[in-house]
Protein backbone atom coordinates (compact mmCIF):
# COMPACT_ATOMS: atom_id res chain seq x y z
CA UNK A 1 0.00 0.00 0.00
CA UNK A 2 1.13 3.84 -0.90
CA UNK A 3 2.33 5.50 2.11
CA UNK A 4 0.62 8.07 1.77
CA UNK A 5 -2.87 6.08 1.60
CA UNK A 6 -3.21 6.23 5.16
CA UNK A 7 -2.43 9.90 5.34
CA UNK A 8 -4.62 11.26 3.16
CA UNK A 9 -7.38 9.09 4.34
CA UNK A 10 -7.14 9.82 7.73
CA UNK A 11 -6.88 13.35 6.82
CA UNK A 12 -10.57 13.46 5.43
CA UNK A 13 -12.01 16.11 7.62
CA UNK A 14 -15.47 13.88 8.79
CA UNK A 15 -13.36 10.79 9.26
CA UNK A 16 -10.07 12.96 11.08
CA UNK A 17 -13.16 14.54 13.80
CA UNK A 18 -14.64 10.93 14.46
CA UNK A 19 -10.99 9.36 15.24
CA UNK A 20 -9.91 12.94 17.47
CA UNK A 21 -13.36 11.68 19.59
CA UNK A 22 -12.80 8.10 19.19
CA UNK A 23 -8.68 7.51 18.72
CA UNK A 24 -8.68 3.40 19.62
CA UNK A 25 -10.98 3.17 16.10
CA UNK A 26 -7.46 4.41 14.52
CA UNK A 27 -6.64 0.66 14.20
CA UNK A 28 -9.17 -0.78 12.65
CA UNK A 29 -9.89 2.34 10.22
CA UNK A 30 -6.52 0.61 8.78
CA UNK A 31 -7.69 -2.24 8.59
CA UNK A 32 -10.56 -1.68 6.51
CA UNK A 33 -8.33 0.92 4.01
CA UNK A 34 -6.12 -2.23 3.89
CA UNK A 35 -9.84 -4.23 2.51
CA UNK A 36 -10.79 -1.53 0.16
CA UNK A 37 -7.68 -0.65 -1.35
CA UNK A 38 -7.06 -0.84 -5.32
CA UNK A 39 -3.34 -0.83 -5.57
CA UNK A 40 -2.92 -0.58 -9.02
CA UNK A 41 0.41 -1.51 -10.69
CA UNK A 42 1.08 -0.38 -14.23
CA UNK A 43 3.69 -3.42 -14.54
CA UNK A 44 0.84 -6.25 -13.68
CA UNK A 45 -1.80 -3.86 -16.19
CA UNK A 46 0.36 -4.49 -18.90
CA UNK A 47 0.78 -8.25 -17.84
CA UNK A 48 -2.74 -8.29 -17.66
CA UNK A 49 -3.26 -7.36 -21.25
CA UNK A 50 -0.90 -9.95 -22.87
CA UNK A 51 -2.55 -12.39 -20.70
CA UNK A 52 -6.08 -10.83 -21.72
CA UNK A 53 -5.02 -11.31 -25.38
CA UNK A 54 -3.71 -15.08 -25.17
CA UNK A 55 -7.21 -15.90 -23.05
CA UNK A 56 -9.98 -13.87 -22.59
CA UNK A 57 -10.28 -12.46 -26.40
CA UNK A 58 -10.54 -15.75 -28.15
CA UNK A 59 -13.46 -16.23 -26.50
CA UNK A 60 -14.82 -13.14 -27.99
CA UNK A 61 -14.78 -11.47 -31.51
CA UNK A 62 -13.12 -7.94 -29.98
CA UNK A 63 -13.49 -5.26 -27.75
CA UNK A 64 -14.79 -1.88 -29.40
CA UNK A 65 -13.98 1.56 -27.24
CA UNK A 66 -15.82 3.53 -29.27
CA UNK A 67 -15.69 7.33 -28.16
CA UNK A 68 -16.66 11.26 -28.80
CA UNK A 69 -14.52 13.10 -32.06
CA UNK A 70 -11.63 14.37 -30.13
CA UNK A 71 -11.78 12.62 -26.18
CA UNK A 72 -8.62 12.47 -24.75
CA UNK A 73 -8.88 11.57 -21.32
CA UNK A 74 -5.71 12.52 -20.35
CA UNK A 75 -5.99 15.81 -21.43
CA UNK A 76 -9.62 16.12 -19.47
CA UNK A 77 -7.66 15.26 -16.38
CA UNK A 78 -5.83 18.64 -15.80
CA UNK A 79 -8.82 20.67 -15.71
CA UNK A 80 -11.46 17.73 -14.05
CA UNK A 81 -11.87 15.02 -11.70
CA UNK A 82 -13.25 12.24 -14.00
CA UNK A 83 -15.59 9.59 -13.06
CA UNK A 84 -16.34 7.18 -15.20
CA UNK A 85 -20.21 5.35 -14.99
CA UNK A 86 -20.96 2.15 -17.06
CA UNK A 87 -24.11 0.00 -16.82
CA UNK A 88 -23.32 -3.49 -15.90
CA UNK A 89 -23.89 -6.82 -17.75
CA UNK A 90 -21.43 -9.70 -16.69
CA UNK A 91 -18.47 -10.16 -14.56
CA UNK A 92 -16.65 -10.24 -18.33
CA UNK A 93 -17.33 -6.12 -17.90
CA UNK A 94 -14.65 -5.97 -15.60
CA UNK A 95 -11.77 -7.25 -18.22
CA UNK A 96 -13.19 -5.49 -21.01
CA UNK A 97 -13.28 -1.93 -19.81
CA UNK A 98 -9.51 -2.44 -17.42
CA UNK A 99 -8.27 -3.56 -21.07
CA UNK A 100 -10.03 -1.11 -23.43
CA UNK A 101 -8.95 1.48 -21.71
CA UNK A 102 -5.54 0.59 -20.76
CA UNK A 103 -4.62 -0.55 -23.84
CA UNK A 104 -5.91 2.93 -25.52
CA UNK A 105 -5.01 5.34 -22.53
CA UNK A 106 -2.02 4.00 -20.46
CA UNK A 107 -4.09 5.63 -17.46
CA UNK A 108 -4.79 3.87 -14.17
CA UNK A 109 -8.19 3.68 -13.49
CA UNK A 110 -9.61 2.68 -10.23
CA UNK A 111 -12.78 0.54 -10.17
CA UNK A 112 -15.17 0.11 -7.58
CA UNK A 113 -16.00 -3.42 -7.02
CA UNK A 114 -18.27 -6.01 -5.37
CA UNK A 115 -16.36 -7.39 -1.84
CA UNK A 116 -17.98 -10.26 -3.23
CA UNK A 117 -15.01 -10.40 -5.89
CA UNK A 118 -12.38 -10.23 -3.66
CA UNK A 119 -11.67 -13.97 -3.33
CA UNK A 120 -8.40 -15.81 -4.99
CA UNK A 121 -7.27 -15.70 -7.19
CA UNK A 122 -9.32 -13.03 -9.26
CA UNK A 123 -9.03 -11.11 -5.82
CA UNK A 124 -5.55 -10.08 -5.51
CA UNK A 125 -5.01 -9.72 -9.97
CA UNK A 126 -8.48 -6.84 -9.86
CA UNK A 127 -6.44 -5.39 -7.14
CA UNK A 128 -3.47 -4.85 -8.99
CA UNK A 129 -5.37 -3.60 -12.19
CA UNK A 130 -6.70 -1.11 -10.08
CA UNK A 131 -10.22 -2.19 -8.54
CA UNK A 132 -11.13 -0.94 -4.93
CA UNK A 133 -13.61 -3.64 -3.06
CA UNK A 134 -16.64 -2.18 -1.44
CA UNK A 135 -19.19 -4.31 0.84
CA UNK A 136 -22.99 -4.89 -0.21
CA UNK A 137 -24.20 -3.14 2.86
CA UNK A 138 -22.55 -1.06 5.53
CA UNK A 139 -25.50 1.42 6.89
CA UNK A 140 -25.18 0.55 10.75
CA UNK A 141 -21.12 0.56 10.40
CA UNK A 142 -20.42 4.82 10.53
CA UNK A 143 -16.53 3.90 10.95
CA UNK A 144 -16.74 1.48 7.59
CA UNK A 145 -18.98 4.41 5.85
CA UNK A 146 -16.60 7.58 6.60
CA UNK A 147 -13.37 5.12 5.43
CA UNK A 148 -14.69 5.00 2.77
CA UNK A 149 -16.08 8.00 1.57
CA UNK A 150 -12.56 9.05 2.88
CA UNK A 151 -11.03 6.30 0.38
CA UNK A 152 -13.16 8.09 -2.38
CA UNK A 153 -11.60 11.51 -1.40
CA UNK A 154 -7.92 9.89 -1.57
CA UNK A 155 -8.53 8.65 -4.98
CA UNK A 156 -9.81 12.37 -6.13
CA UNK A 157 -6.86 14.08 -4.37
CA UNK A 158 -4.46 11.73 -5.89
CA UNK A 159 -6.31 12.81 -9.59
CA UNK A 160 -6.99 9.35 -10.57
CA UNK A 161 -10.13 8.63 -12.75
CA UNK A 162 -12.93 6.69 -10.83
CA UNK A 163 -14.94 4.21 -12.19
CA UNK A 164 -18.13 2.44 -10.50
CA UNK A 165 -20.83 0.37 -12.44
CA UNK A 166 -24.34 2.46 -10.90
CA UNK A 167 -26.63 0.11 -11.22
CA UNK A 168 -24.79 -1.71 -8.30
CA UNK A 169 -24.78 -5.32 -9.89
CA UNK A 170 -25.42 -7.23 -13.05
CA UNK A 171 -28.96 -6.48 -14.59
CA UNK A 172 -30.11 -10.47 -14.68
CA UNK A 173 -32.90 -8.64 -17.19
CA UNK A 174 -30.70 -7.06 -19.78
CA UNK A 175 -32.79 -3.97 -19.13
CA UNK A 176 -30.69 -1.12 -17.00
CA UNK A 177 -31.39 -1.36 -13.60
CA UNK A 178 -32.44 1.61 -11.26
CA UNK A 179 -29.00 3.46 -10.27
CA UNK A 180 -27.65 2.97 -6.97
CA UNK A 181 -26.97 6.60 -4.77
CA UNK A 182 -24.50 5.79 -2.63
CA UNK A 183 -21.00 6.45 -4.61
CA UNK A 184 -22.75 9.23 -6.54
CA UNK A 185 -23.30 10.83 -2.86
CA UNK A 186 -20.28 10.07 -1.78
CA UNK A 187 -18.38 11.61 -4.61
CA UNK A 188 -20.36 14.40 -3.77
CA UNK A 189 -19.46 14.61 -0.33
CA UNK A 190 -16.07 14.34 -0.79
CA UNK A 191 -15.50 16.73 -3.36
CA UNK A 192 -16.95 19.35 -1.26
CA UNK A 193 -14.11 18.43 1.26
CA UNK A 194 -11.56 19.72 -1.46
CA UNK A 195 -9.55 22.62 -1.75
CA UNK A 196 -9.17 22.84 -5.42
CA UNK A 197 -11.58 24.14 -8.02
CA UNK A 198 -11.41 21.38 -10.64
CA UNK A 199 -15.45 19.90 -11.71
CA UNK A 200 -16.39 16.58 -12.01
CA UNK A 201 -16.82 15.10 -15.37
CA UNK A 202 -19.16 12.57 -15.04
CA UNK A 203 -18.54 10.06 -18.10
CA UNK A 204 -21.49 7.39 -18.94
CA UNK A 205 -20.34 4.45 -20.44
CA UNK A 206 -22.57 2.33 -22.63
CA UNK A 207 -21.47 -1.43 -22.30
CA UNK A 208 -23.37 -3.90 -24.71
CA UNK A 209 -22.32 -7.36 -25.07
CA UNK A 210 -23.37 -9.13 -28.07
CA UNK A 211 -23.58 -12.62 -25.22
CA UNK A 212 -23.15 -12.91 -22.43
CA UNK A 213 -21.38 -15.95 -20.33
CA UNK A 214 -23.54 -16.05 -17.63
CA UNK A 215 -26.76 -15.90 -19.85
CA UNK A 216 -28.22 -19.70 -18.29
CA UNK A 217 -27.86 -18.62 -14.66
CA UNK A 218 -29.30 -15.33 -15.34
CA UNK A 219 -32.21 -17.40 -16.93
CA UNK A 220 -32.59 -19.61 -13.76
CA UNK A 221 -33.03 -16.23 -11.55
CA UNK A 222 -35.56 -14.70 -13.62
CA UNK A 223 -37.61 -17.97 -12.84
CA UNK A 224 -37.04 -17.72 -9.43
CA UNK A 225 -33.46 -19.68 -8.69
CA UNK A 226 -31.02 -18.53 -6.09
CA UNK A 227 -28.12 -15.85 -6.96
CA UNK A 228 -24.69 -18.72 -7.01
CA UNK A 229 -22.53 -17.31 -4.85
CA UNK A 230 -18.78 -16.19 -6.98
CA UNK A 231 -16.40 -19.11 -5.18
CA UNK A 232 -12.93 -19.90 -6.38
CA UNK A 233 -14.42 -23.17 -7.99
CA UNK A 234 -16.59 -21.16 -10.60
CA UNK A 235 -12.78 -20.24 -12.53
CA UNK A 236 -13.11 -24.02 -13.81
CA UNK A 237 -16.42 -23.26 -15.52
CA UNK A 238 -14.47 -20.61 -17.46
CA UNK A 239 -12.93 -23.67 -19.86
CA UNK A 240 -16.52 -24.50 -20.72
CA UNK A 241 -16.63 -21.23 -22.43
CA UNK A 242 -14.04 -22.24 -25.24
CA UNK A 243 -17.09 -24.08 -26.43
CA UNK A 244 -19.26 -20.93 -27.19
CA UNK A 245 -19.08 -18.18 -29.38
CA UNK A 246 -19.56 -15.12 -27.29
CA UNK A 247 -19.46 -12.14 -30.47
CA UNK A 248 -17.63 -8.51 -29.58
CA UNK A 249 -17.59 -6.43 -26.34
CA UNK A 250 -18.76 -2.71 -27.72
CA UNK A 251 -17.69 0.26 -25.11
CA UNK A 252 -19.60 3.23 -25.78
CA UNK A 253 -18.61 6.70 -24.17
CA UNK A 254 -20.74 9.45 -24.14
CA UNK A 255 -20.46 13.42 -23.85
CA UNK A 256 -19.27 14.09 -20.07
CA UNK A 257 -21.28 15.21 -17.89
CA UNK A 258 -19.95 18.30 -15.74
CA UNK A 259 -20.64 18.88 -12.33
CA UNK A 260 -18.98 21.77 -10.24
CA UNK A 261 -20.37 20.61 -7.10
CA UNK A 262 -23.30 20.49 -5.39
CA UNK A 263 -25.12 23.55 -4.25
CA UNK A 264 -28.10 22.73 -1.53
CA UNK A 265 -29.78 19.81 -0.66
CA UNK A 266 -27.14 16.65 -0.85
CA UNK A 267 -29.99 13.75 -1.14
CA UNK A 268 -31.87 15.70 -4.27
CA UNK A 269 -28.31 16.25 -6.00
CA UNK A 270 -27.56 13.03 -5.95
CA UNK A 271 -30.55 11.48 -7.37
CA UNK A 272 -30.73 14.34 -9.94
CA UNK A 273 -27.01 13.51 -10.97
CA UNK A 274 -27.33 9.84 -10.83
CA UNK A 275 -30.83 9.37 -12.82
CA UNK A 276 -29.09 12.16 -15.07
CA UNK A 277 -26.08 9.28 -15.77
CA UNK A 278 -28.50 6.85 -15.86
CA UNK A 279 -30.35 8.14 -18.83
CA UNK A 280 -27.12 9.09 -20.85
CA UNK A 281 -26.04 5.52 -20.42
CA UNK A 282 -29.68 4.28 -22.14
CA UNK A 283 -29.47 7.34 -24.90
CA UNK A 284 -25.46 5.70 -25.85
CA UNK A 285 -26.70 1.87 -25.32
CA UNK A 286 -25.98 1.00 -29.20
CA UNK A 287 -28.12 -1.76 -31.07
CA UNK A 288 -25.64 -4.62 -31.32
CA UNK A 289 -26.14 -7.35 -34.05
CA UNK A 290 -27.22 -10.30 -31.31
CA UNK A 291 -29.70 -7.50 -29.94
CA UNK A 292 -31.86 -6.84 -33.34
CA UNK A 293 -31.51 -10.28 -34.10
CA UNK A 294 -33.10 -11.44 -30.62
CA UNK A 295 -35.38 -8.14 -30.98
CA UNK A 296 -37.01 -9.67 -34.98
CA UNK A 297 -36.63 -13.26 -33.61
CA UNK A 298 -39.09 -12.75 -30.04
CA UNK A 299 -41.52 -10.92 -31.87
CA UNK A 300 -43.83 -14.21 -32.59
CA UNK A 301 -44.02 -16.59 -29.89
CA UNK A 302 -43.75 -19.80 -31.86
CA UNK A 303 -43.11 -18.45 -35.47
CA UNK A 304 -40.18 -19.63 -37.79
CA UNK A 305 -38.73 -16.85 -39.96
CA UNK A 306 -36.54 -17.51 -43.31
CA UNK A 307 -33.48 -15.32 -43.75
CA UNK A 308 -35.37 -12.70 -45.84
CA UNK A 309 -37.55 -12.06 -43.40
CA UNK A 310 -34.95 -11.62 -40.95
CA UNK A 311 -33.13 -8.83 -42.98
CA UNK A 312 -35.42 -7.17 -44.52
CA UNK A 313 -36.69 -6.48 -40.59
CA UNK A 314 -33.16 -5.68 -39.46
CA UNK A 315 -32.75 -3.06 -42.44
CA UNK A 316 -36.31 -1.53 -41.39
CA UNK A 317 -35.17 -0.87 -38.25
CA UNK A 318 -31.77 -0.05 -38.78
CA UNK A 319 -33.19 2.56 -40.83
CA UNK A 320 -35.47 4.09 -38.74
CA UNK A 321 -32.95 3.75 -35.79
CA UNK A 322 -30.70 6.32 -38.20
CA UNK A 323 -32.93 8.65 -38.70
CA UNK A 324 -34.29 8.45 -34.70
CA UNK A 325 -30.81 9.25 -34.35
CA UNK A 326 -30.52 5.63 -31.90
CA UNK A 327 -26.97 4.29 -31.83
CA UNK A 328 -25.99 1.71 -34.00
CA UNK A 329 -22.62 -0.17 -33.50
CA UNK A 330 -20.20 -0.01 -36.62
CA UNK A 331 -21.05 -3.35 -37.78
CA UNK A 332 -24.76 -2.74 -38.45
CA UNK A 333 -23.39 0.33 -40.62
CA UNK A 334 -24.13 -0.05 -44.38
CA UNK A 335 -23.32 -3.06 -46.32
CA UNK A 336 -21.87 -4.35 -43.25
CA UNK A 337 -25.40 -4.95 -41.81
CA UNK A 338 -26.09 -8.24 -43.71
CA UNK A 339 -23.03 -10.07 -42.73
CA UNK A 340 -22.78 -8.56 -39.21
CA UNK A 341 -26.69 -10.24 -38.56
CA UNK A 342 -25.44 -13.61 -40.56
CA UNK A 343 -22.99 -13.65 -38.50
CA UNK A 344 -25.33 -13.27 -34.67
CA UNK A 345 -27.28 -15.53 -36.18
CA UNK A 346 -24.47 -18.36 -36.64
CA UNK A 347 -23.38 -17.54 -33.05
CA UNK A 348 -26.72 -18.23 -31.74
CA UNK A 349 -27.23 -21.58 -33.48
CA UNK A 350 -23.50 -22.39 -32.99
CA UNK A 351 -24.64 -21.90 -28.78
CA UNK A 352 -27.71 -23.87 -29.29
CA UNK A 353 -30.37 -20.58 -28.99
CA UNK A 354 -32.03 -20.98 -32.54
CA UNK A 355 -32.69 -23.51 -34.22
CA UNK A 356 -32.18 -24.03 -38.08
CA UNK A 357 -35.46 -25.74 -40.23
CA UNK A 358 -35.22 -27.00 -43.67
CA UNK A 359 -38.82 -27.37 -45.41
CA UNK A 360 -37.53 -29.76 -48.71
CA UNK A 361 -40.78 -29.49 -50.42
CA UNK A 362 -40.75 -25.45 -49.45
CA UNK A 363 -37.74 -25.05 -50.76
CA UNK A 364 -37.10 -22.92 -47.65
CA UNK A 365 -34.73 -22.47 -44.30
CA UNK A 366 -36.28 -21.42 -41.50
CA UNK A 367 -35.15 -20.20 -37.90
CA UNK A 368 -36.97 -20.18 -34.50
CA UNK A 369 -35.92 -19.32 -31.00
CA UNK A 370 -35.55 -22.58 -28.71
CA UNK A 371 -38.57 -22.33 -26.69
CA UNK A 372 -36.67 -23.20 -23.48
CA UNK A 373 -34.10 -20.50 -24.71
CA UNK A 374 -36.39 -17.67 -25.21
CA UNK A 375 -35.49 -16.19 -21.86
CA UNK A 376 -32.03 -16.31 -22.51
CA UNK A 377 -32.29 -14.53 -26.15
CA UNK A 378 -34.48 -11.77 -23.84
CA UNK A 379 -32.05 -10.51 -22.55
CA UNK A 380 -29.56 -8.81 -25.47
CA UNK A 381 -33.88 -7.69 -27.00
CA UNK A 382 -34.02 -6.04 -23.40
CA UNK A 383 -30.89 -4.33 -23.70
CA UNK A 384 -32.26 -1.99 -26.37
CA UNK A 385 -36.15 -2.06 -25.94
CA UNK A 386 -36.29 0.89 -24.41
CA UNK A 387 -35.44 2.54 -27.14
CA UNK A 388 -38.63 1.41 -29.00
CA UNK A 389 -41.09 2.13 -25.93
CA UNK A 390 -42.56 5.11 -27.72
CA UNK A 391 -43.05 3.41 -31.71
CA UNK A 392 -44.65 0.50 -29.75
CA UNK A 393 -47.11 3.18 -28.10
CA UNK A 394 -47.88 4.85 -31.38
CA UNK A 395 -48.31 1.04 -32.69
CA UNK A 396 -51.47 0.99 -30.49
CA UNK A 397 -52.68 4.76 -31.09
CA UNK A 398 -52.69 4.54 -35.13
CA UNK A 399 -55.61 1.66 -34.34
CA UNK A 400 -57.79 3.32 -32.11
CA UNK A 401 -57.19 6.63 -34.09
CA UNK A 402 -58.57 4.84 -37.59
CA UNK A 403 -61.52 2.75 -35.58
CA UNK A 404 -62.44 6.34 -33.83
CA UNK A 405 -61.51 5.47 -30.21
CA UNK A 406 -59.50 8.61 -30.05
CA UNK A 407 -60.33 11.74 -31.62
CA UNK A 408 -58.72 14.77 -29.77
CA UNK A 409 -55.99 15.55 -28.72
CA UNK A 410 -57.10 15.05 -24.88
CA UNK A 411 -57.87 11.73 -25.13
CA UNK A 412 -54.45 11.11 -27.60
CA UNK A 413 -52.62 12.56 -24.18
CA UNK A 414 -54.11 10.27 -22.07
CA UNK A 415 -53.95 7.59 -23.71
CA UNK A 416 -49.81 7.87 -24.08
CA UNK A 417 -49.97 8.80 -20.40
CA UNK A 418 -51.71 5.62 -19.66
CA UNK A 419 -49.64 3.51 -21.83
CA UNK A 420 -46.02 5.00 -20.19
CA UNK A 421 -47.57 4.32 -16.49
CA UNK A 422 -48.34 0.69 -17.34
CA UNK A 423 -44.77 0.61 -17.62
CA UNK A 424 -42.81 3.04 -15.41
CA UNK A 425 -41.87 0.15 -13.37
CA UNK A 426 -39.87 -1.86 -15.82
CA UNK A 427 -38.03 1.35 -17.37
CA UNK A 428 -37.30 5.01 -16.65
CA UNK A 429 -39.43 6.54 -18.90
CA UNK A 430 -39.36 10.10 -20.36
CA UNK A 431 -41.48 12.93 -19.48
CA UNK A 432 -44.89 13.03 -20.79
CA UNK A 433 -43.24 16.03 -22.67
CA UNK A 434 -40.27 14.27 -23.88
CA UNK A 435 -42.38 11.50 -24.77
CA UNK A 436 -45.06 13.62 -26.91
CA UNK A 437 -42.25 15.57 -28.43
CA UNK A 438 -40.67 11.94 -29.35
CA UNK A 439 -44.27 10.57 -30.85
CA UNK A 440 -44.19 14.04 -32.74
CA UNK A 441 -40.52 12.74 -34.63
CA UNK A 442 -41.83 8.90 -34.91
CA UNK A 443 -45.13 9.89 -36.95
CA UNK A 444 -42.83 12.91 -38.79
CA UNK A 445 -40.51 10.07 -40.29
CA UNK A 446 -43.48 7.59 -41.17
CA UNK A 447 -45.05 10.17 -42.88
CA UNK A 448 -42.10 11.59 -44.74
CA UNK A 449 -42.92 15.23 -43.34
CA UNK A 450 -41.80 17.56 -40.26
CA UNK A 451 -44.88 17.36 -37.96
CA UNK A 452 -45.12 20.63 -35.84
CA UNK A 453 -47.35 18.76 -32.98
CA UNK A 454 -48.64 15.17 -32.87
CA UNK A 455 -52.09 15.57 -32.82
CA UNK A 456 -52.28 16.32 -36.62
CA UNK A 457 -51.98 12.86 -36.66
CA UNK A 458 -55.77 13.13 -36.00
CA UNK A 459 -56.71 14.21 -38.97
CA UNK A 460 -54.46 11.31 -40.91
CA UNK A 461 -56.68 9.94 -43.86
CA UNK A 462 -56.04 6.18 -44.62
CA UNK A 463 -52.90 6.50 -46.79
CA UNK A 464 -50.65 8.30 -44.03
CA UNK A 465 -52.62 6.23 -40.94
CA UNK A 466 -51.36 3.13 -43.46
CA UNK A 467 -47.53 4.54 -43.17
CA UNK A 468 -47.21 5.23 -39.43
CA UNK A 469 -48.80 1.63 -39.01
CA UNK A 470 -46.17 0.05 -41.25
CA UNK A 471 -43.51 2.14 -40.26
CA UNK A 472 -43.69 1.20 -36.52
CA UNK A 473 -45.27 -2.64 -37.14
CA UNK A 474 -41.67 -3.99 -36.14
CA UNK A 475 -42.36 -3.13 -32.76
CA UNK A 476 -46.24 -4.11 -32.57
CA UNK A 477 -45.66 -7.29 -30.37
CA UNK A 478 -41.86 -6.25 -28.50
CA UNK A 479 -43.90 -5.28 -25.00
CA UNK A 480 -46.49 -8.19 -25.14
CA UNK A 481 -44.84 -10.22 -22.69
CA UNK A 482 -44.92 -7.57 -20.02
CA UNK A 483 -48.61 -7.46 -20.68
CA UNK A 484 -49.10 -10.77 -20.32
CA UNK A 485 -47.09 -10.38 -16.98
CA UNK A 486 -49.41 -7.43 -16.06
CA UNK A 487 -52.64 -9.62 -16.84
CA UNK A 488 -50.96 -12.90 -15.12
CA UNK A 489 -50.41 -10.59 -11.81
CA UNK A 490 -53.97 -9.51 -12.52
CA UNK A 491 -55.58 -13.43 -12.27
CA UNK A 492 -53.34 -13.98 -10.04
CA UNK A 493 -54.92 -11.76 -7.20
CA UNK A 494 -58.13 -13.06 -8.29
CA UNK A 495 -56.94 -16.36 -7.18
CA UNK A 496 -55.60 -14.74 -3.69
CA UNK A 497 -58.48 -12.01 -3.48
CA UNK A 498 -59.39 -13.54 0.02
CA UNK A 499 -56.58 -14.11 1.90
CA UNK A 500 -53.43 -12.31 2.84
CA UNK A 501 -50.31 -13.17 0.92
CA UNK A 502 -46.68 -12.65 0.90
CA UNK A 503 -44.00 -12.27 -2.39
CA UNK A 504 -43.33 -15.86 -2.24
CA UNK A 505 -47.21 -17.37 -2.14
CA UNK A 506 -47.71 -14.82 -4.76
CA UNK A 507 -44.81 -15.98 -7.18
CA UNK A 508 -45.77 -19.71 -6.12
CA UNK A 509 -49.54 -19.06 -7.45
CA UNK A 510 -48.88 -16.79 -10.75
CA UNK A 511 -46.64 -20.26 -11.51
CA UNK A 512 -48.63 -22.60 -11.49
CA UNK A 513 -51.56 -20.31 -13.20
CA UNK A 514 -48.66 -19.23 -15.59
CA UNK A 515 -48.28 -23.04 -16.70
CA UNK A 516 -52.09 -23.82 -17.17
CA UNK A 517 -51.94 -20.32 -19.46
CA UNK A 518 -49.72 -21.07 -21.58
CA UNK A 519 -50.60 -25.04 -21.68
CA UNK A 520 -54.01 -24.36 -22.90
CA UNK A 521 -53.09 -20.75 -24.91
CA UNK A 522 -55.82 -18.92 -24.12
CA UNK A 523 -54.48 -15.37 -23.47
CA UNK A 524 -50.78 -15.55 -22.41
CA UNK A 525 -48.66 -17.31 -25.53
CA UNK A 526 -44.77 -16.18 -24.34
CA UNK A 527 -42.74 -18.27 -22.11
CA UNK A 528 -40.88 -15.28 -20.90
CA UNK A 529 -44.22 -13.69 -19.55
CA UNK A 530 -43.30 -15.38 -15.98
CA UNK A 531 -40.24 -13.55 -14.38
CA UNK A 532 -39.73 -12.98 -10.91
CA UNK A 533 -38.53 -9.44 -11.32
CA UNK A 534 -41.18 -8.10 -13.70
CA UNK A 535 -43.85 -9.53 -11.21
CA UNK A 536 -42.47 -8.20 -8.31
CA UNK A 537 -42.74 -4.99 -10.46
CA UNK A 538 -46.45 -5.71 -11.17
CA UNK A 539 -47.14 -5.16 -7.18
CA UNK A 540 -45.77 -1.81 -7.33
CA UNK A 541 -48.28 -0.99 -10.19
CA UNK A 542 -51.15 -2.50 -8.25
CA UNK A 543 -50.12 -0.85 -5.48
CA UNK A 544 -50.12 2.42 -7.16
CA UNK A 545 -53.57 1.84 -8.68
CA UNK A 546 -55.15 0.86 -4.94
CA UNK A 547 -56.13 -2.25 -5.80
CA UNK A 548 -53.68 -4.17 -2.98
CA UNK A 549 -52.40 -2.73 0.17
CA UNK A 550 -49.47 -4.17 2.00
CA UNK A 551 -49.72 -4.61 5.55
CA UNK A 552 -47.26 -4.57 8.29
CA UNK A 553 -45.22 -7.96 7.98
CA UNK A 554 -44.66 -7.59 4.45
CA UNK A 555 -48.60 -9.08 3.84
CA UNK A 556 -50.84 -7.96 1.05
CA UNK A 557 -54.45 -8.08 0.37
CA UNK A 558 -56.70 -7.41 -2.15
CA UNK A 559 -58.76 -3.80 -1.41
CA UNK A 560 -60.85 -3.38 -4.18
CA UNK A 561 -62.00 -6.78 -6.18
CA UNK A 562 -64.40 -4.78 -8.74
CA UNK A 563 -61.34 -2.33 -9.81
CA UNK A 564 -59.33 -6.10 -10.19
CA UNK A 565 -62.18 -7.31 -12.27
CA UNK A 566 -62.15 -4.34 -14.76
CA UNK A 567 -57.67 -4.39 -15.04
CA UNK A 568 -58.43 -7.77 -16.10
CA UNK A 569 -60.65 -7.63 -18.53
CA UNK A 570 -58.46 -3.97 -19.82
CA UNK A 571 -55.08 -6.17 -19.83
CA UNK A 572 -57.57 -8.85 -21.99
CA UNK A 573 -58.88 -6.56 -24.19
CA UNK A 574 -55.24 -4.84 -25.12
CA UNK A 575 -53.73 -8.38 -25.80
CA UNK A 576 -56.55 -8.99 -28.23
CA UNK A 577 -56.62 -5.20 -29.74
CA UNK A 578 -53.27 -6.31 -30.54
CA UNK A 579 -53.77 -9.03 -32.09
CA UNK A 580 -56.72 -7.07 -34.01
CA UNK A 581 -54.21 -4.47 -34.49
CA UNK A 582 -51.56 -7.09 -35.90
CA UNK A 583 -54.52 -8.84 -38.51
CA UNK A 584 -55.81 -5.81 -39.87
CA UNK A 585 -52.62 -4.80 -41.18
CA UNK A 586 -51.23 -7.99 -42.73
CA UNK A 587 -54.45 -7.86 -44.24
CA UNK A 588 -55.41 -4.82 -45.53
CA UNK A 589 -53.23 -2.43 -48.04
CA UNK A 590 -53.88 0.39 -47.62
CA UNK A 591 -56.04 0.59 -44.35
CA UNK A 592 -59.41 0.67 -45.80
Amino acid sequence: MQSDVIEIVAAYPKLAARLSERPQERARMEKLVGEIHGDFSPAVATTLSRVIEATFLRLYDGVHLDLPEGMNLEELMKTHHIVLVPNHQSHADYVALTYALWNRFKLPVYVAGGINLNIFPIGPMFRKAGAFFIRRSFNSDILYKLTFEAYVYYLLKKNFIVEFFFEGGRTRTGKLMKPRYGLFQMLLEAHGQMQDSKPFLFIPVSLAHEYIPEARAHARELGGAKKEAEKTTQLFKLFKLFNKRLGSIHVRFGEGIMVPGYVGEIKRATQELAFECFKAVGRGMPITPSALLALIMLDEPTGALTWRQIEDKARDIADYCNKLQIPLTPSLKGELLSDSLRSALDMFIANKKIDLIRREKLGQVFYVVKREARVEVLFHKNMILHHFLVPGFINAVWFKIFSGDIKTSMELTRYLQQQRNELKYDFYLPSIKEMILHARDVVGYAVGRPMHALDEALSFGPNDLFQLARSVRHFSTAFSYLYEAYYLSAITLKYLAEESFNHDRFLSVSLELFGLELEHGRVIRYPETYSVPILRDTLDYMQGQSVIKRQDGGKFTVTDAALLDKLIEKFLRDLNDQVAINLKFNKSSPLA
